[in-house]
């Protein structure tokens, strides 16, 4: 029985136009009437977001973009150890420390139902929250920890997986958080001297602590930055560590180029970063070697940003001092620096009310934000109507990630502040986040975003457009993907004209 779910489209189509107006309307016209029709069809969605140009993914990890599947086809291959009890694994010199041990291989018993019992684990699939002690946040953000042993060895061919899915899934830019700089408490004094780390990260915690109780009399945090900053700018092997990230991000990028097969490879570009969760010096040493590094003549690092899980002891403690290392970092370097900041990925509940008072406006305000990741908890904050106002003006775009605000956070839909920036008229854009844990991909996202808020075709163009618009790729590349996204979406409404009179053919 043929259905009259397209009646809307087909009254608009046939009874209001006549067929030589029809046919005389632009491609964009009739894909744009066409999508109107199906804005509640997940399934027509779908398959139409799946071959839509879709620009960038500006806010994206690399070991959480890489599916559970990849790892475990690494982990076999490498004889890694794995803790079956809790997923974690083990290089073979470690295999004692774990409960219920196993050594993996590609000819294993079992192969099978041990594959699918860690990509549970590793990644969201058949997740049960009444079998996890802790909340959604925690299993999410503890994955990472799970698969980190055999993640490090692969970094090229994770890209390559991801350079892949981009291409097949025509996203035409990747804007990649790849790796941090690598430096730690013991890193700082083999590069800076003896003693340096116990020295600073003691002057720097307290000058913290002073701030915060706004105690007269001691000295400052951006104090203790500067006097910090114009050590490392003296010390040759801090330049030299900075050489060594810029050639360790471009390798991967160099080696995992595809081959001349895949005719819609996406440009990329990549983010350093910072873990908000370490000792305020360590965040201090892989900011600057961060912000150094996007300086270097041919960098394809571009941006810095921060990560972890925003709502742990030590990210909300130092939280207003990591704002003031952008700060101070940015205007050390000229201001010539991009910086995307996950901000406000809190929700009620999650943290206490007064806890979501401040990020986002501490990053906008504060750090100089270019960009905010996530953004969810902007409603909570006090003077959230001016702090939205200035991100209008400002032009500060919000990278939404549906899927992952939905899992980690339980937002969605109407308590999603997704509509509050759009009717605010600050910029947003549709990123993945970790779609390899959260089995998801962009497209995904455009489905979720036009049957929860309604958008319209042209809106969703907009968020494409958007998402390369607002990407920290250098000025050539840009206007160069603009171009190419245009011509892209001609070809695309070309190919679903047709596309659509053989819809209608069918039904």
């Amino acid at each position: 029985m043929k259905t009259c779910y397209f009646s809307y489209f087909l009254f608009l189509l046939f009874g209001v136009f006549n067929h030589i107006t029809v046919y005389a309307q632009p491609d964009s016209v009739v894909v744009s009437e066409y999508f109107s029709s199906i804005h509640n069809d997940e399934n027509r969605l779908r398959q139409f977001f799946a071959e839509m140009p879709k620009g960038g993914d500006l806010h994206n990890h690399l070991t959480g973009a890489a599916y559970a599947e990849s790892y475990f086809k690494f982990a076999t291959e490498d004889g890694l150890w794995v803790d079956m009890a809790t997923g974690k694994l083990y290089q073979p010199k470690d295999s004692t420390k774990g409960k219920e041990m196993l050594r993996l291989s590609p000819d294993m018993p079992n192969l099978h139902n041990t594959r699918m019992a860690l990509i549970d684990k590793w990644s969201i699939r058949n997740f049960n929250p009444g079998k996890f002690p802790l909340g959604a946040d925690e299993y999410f953000f503890g994955a990472f920890g799970l698969f980190n042993t055999v993640a490090g060895k692969h970094t090229v061919e994770l890209m390559q997986e991801l350079r892949k899915r981009a291409a097949r899934e025509n996203v035409q830019y990747l804007e990649i958080m790849l790796s941090s700089p690598g430096i730690n408490a013991a890193k700082i004094d083999a590069l800076c001297g003896n003693d340096f780390y116990t020295r600073y990260n003691d002057r720097l915690q307290k000058a913290i602590l002073a701030d915060t109780e706004r105690a007269k009399g001691r000295e400052g945090t951006d104090k203790v930055l500067d006097d910090i900053f114009k050590e490392w700018e003296k010390i040759p092997a801090m330049s030299k560590w900075v050489d060594k990230y810029v050639a360790y991000i471009d390798s991967i990028d160099i080696h995992s180029t595809l081959s001349s097969g895949y005719d819609r490879t996406p440009v990329c570009f990549y983010q350093g970063y910072a873990s908000r969760n370490a000792a305020p010096l360590v965040v201090y040493a892989q900011l600057y070697i961060a912000f150094k590094s996007c300086l270097r003549e041919g960098s394809k690092l571009v941006g810095v940003n921060i990560v972890s899980a925003e709502n742990s002891e030590i990210a909300m403690a130092d939280y207003t001092a990591h704002m003031k290392m952008f700060r101070y970092l940015d205007k050390a370097t000229g201001n010539r620096v991009k910086t995307s900041l996950h901000a406000g990925e809190l929700t009620l509940g999650l943290v206490k009310p007064e806890d979501m008072c401040s990020h986002i406006r501490e990053a906008v305000f504060v750090a100089g934000a270019d960009r905010i990741g996530h953004g969810v908890d902007v409603a909570f904050k006090e003077g959230s109507i001016s702090l939205l106002d200035a991100m209008q003006k400002r032009q500060i775009p919000v990278e939404i990630n549906l899927t992952s605000n939905e899992f980690i956070l339980g937002v969605k839909n109407d308590a999603h502040p997704f509509m509050l920036y759009r009717q605010a008229e600050v910029p947003t854009v549709l990123s993945t986040d970790d779609p390899g844990i959260l089995r998801t991909n962009l497209a995904q996202q455009y489905v979720l975003a036009a049957m929860r808020y309604g958008l319209g075709y042209y809106e969703i163009k907009q968020l494409v457009r958007n998402s390369i618009r607002f990407g920290f790729m250098p000025e050539k590349e840009k206007q160069a993907l603009l171009k190419r996204v245009e011509k892209e979406f001609a070809t695309f409404e070309k190919m679903w004209r047709k596309n659509i009179s053989l819809i209608f053919v069918r039904i």
